[in-house]
């Protein structure tokens, strides 16, 4: 992948662009198999995008600031200096060409971006989302977020929305994000929908997946379809009767577990990433799922329900002992552990291998060139 920005030292995000797609491969391979000692006959092929690592990426997130009186996207780097970043070759095709519209319609509306130093102006930054179509006869959709240091600029926001979907309107859903900390912090807890629409939608496969402005989803859906698929074959050789998905989001490991599996429940603390969910239900015949709003640890404990398998996505944080200590309780015949942060799956793995044996894990590479990488682990239990 050619990168100016690398190249000019402008941005260092892609830590490992000075290296060949296979070497990066090799490293990431290297980094799990220390983790994992004596599993080297356990580990599948790692799966990369191979030539496909340009425009991967269907999230992107700018900072924006004022260079020289004019309106700029980028990102801030460790020592506050403001970087501009607008043609960034991993966004998928069409985010960076919606910029240049976005600088006319916020000086059109007066809508001025925030300044460090002086803690003034209301645009910090602004986040663009695009569904991941696998057909290309399916029409692309984006979802926009404008982060403001208020609502002092909301009014003026709402009507830039009208004009913003008047020129765009592959532009379905727009929102309002509150963050008035002055801190790194990019999003806060107040999200208003200023469009009709409050999602945007995924067609993965058979599924129909709907995504809101603050649900997870992978950022790199060619990755992310196959890591579905991988978890679905696993679920089909081992044919488990129940099933819960941990984290669930909208429910994408719950619909591609439905091919094999009819009783499925999914649990994750987003309320709106469950309604998603929910609605992605009308859209799908799967078997039957059912879907909470909990808080994981909460569900855990207070449900009596077995499950012959269970399904974990956590944040890069991991689990803990208290959640680890429920699953074990449980006492699945088979765990699916997908993780984005090697480390903390390997921390927990400890807690779970007087009960389980690592069946296979394969690397994914949903953050190419980049020292981070997607890892599924997949256990079974020994008693």
């Amino acid at each position: 992948m050619k990168c100016t920005y690398y190249k000019e030292a402008q941005c260092q995000s892609c830590q490992l662009l000075d290296k060949s797609y296979e070497e990066t491969l090799l490293l990431k391979e290297a980094v799990l198999g220390k983790l994992f000692p004596g599993t080297l006959s356990l580990m599948k092929p790692t799966v990369g995008l191979k030539s496909d690592v340009e425009k991967s990426r269907s999230k992107a997130k700018f900072a924006v600031f004022s260079v020289n009186n004019e309106m700029t996207f980028g990102y801030y780097q460790s020592n506050g200096t403001a970087t501009e970043l607008e043609n960034c070759p991993l966004h998928a095709s069409g985010i960076n060409e919606l910029l240049v519209m976005l600088k006319d319609q916020m000086k059109i509306f007066n809508i001025i971006p925030y300044d460090l130093e002086t803690k003034t102006g209301e645009l910090k930054y602004i986040l663009i989302s695009k569904s991941g179509e696998v057909s290309k006869n399916l029409p692309e959709e984006y979802l926009l977020r404008f982060v403001l240091r208020s609502k002092e600029s909301l009014d003026r926001l709402k009507k830039a929305v009208l004009s913003i979907q008047s020129l765009v309107p592959k532009i379905k859903v727009i929102t309002a994000n509150i963050q008035p900390i002055h801190q790194a912090i990019i999003e806060g807890e107040i999200e208003i929908v200023l469009s009709e629409e409050v999602s945007i939608t995924h067609h993965f496969d058979e599924f129909v997946l709907n995504l809101g402005a603050r649900s997870f989803f992978q950022v790199t859906p060619a990755m992310a379809i196959k890591l579905y698929n991988a978890v679905a074959d696993e679920i089909s050789t081992h044919s488990p009767k129940s099933l819960i998905d941990l984290y669930c989001g909208v429910g994408a490991f719950s619909f591609y577990a439905s091919r094999y599996c009819s009783d499925i429940t999914g649990v994750e603390i987003s309320a709106e990433a469950i309604e998603c969910a929910k609605s992605s239900l009308n859209l799908n015949k799967a078997a039957k799922i059912d879907f909470f709003a909990l808080d994981v640890e909460d569900y855990l404990r207070k449900s009596p329900k077995k499950f012959e398998a269970v399904i974990v996505n956590p944040p890069r944080r991991g689990l803990n002992t208290a959640i680890i200590k429920n699953i074990l309780e449980i006492n699945p015949q088979t765990i699916y552990y997908s993780s984005c942060n090697a480390e903390t799956l390997q921390r927990d793995f400890l807690e779970l291998e007087a009960k389980y044996k690592i069946i296979s894990l394969q690397i994914f590479d949903m953050f190419p060139f980049t020292h981070h990488f997607e890892t599924l682990l997949c256990l079974k239990r020994i008693h």
